[in-house]
């Protein structure tokens, strides 16, 4: 560890250096929760019903597909 302005007291460079940390800690665990509430809204803007009673998360096919076999 260098000496900067503080001198050679490392138990006062290492209380700095943990509250920087923690101070990253803290914006980092603010930007995922921010992150977290958008993917949420999208999510549930994406797979519910709308309004008309049709459900958007329904895969089309492109011919018909029958349940019961020949």
């Amino acid at each position: 560890m260098k000496n900067g302005p503080i001198g050679i007291n490392y138990h006062l460079q290492f209380r700095m250096i943990i509250e920087d940390l923690q101070k990253q800690l803290e914006k980092k665990t603010l930007k995922l929760q921010q992150a977290e509430r958008k993917l949420k809204k999208y999510e549930n803007n994406n797979t519910r019903t709308t309004g008309n009673g049709k459900d958007n998360n329904v895969v089309k096919f492109s011919r018909p597909v029958f349940t019961t076999r020949d």
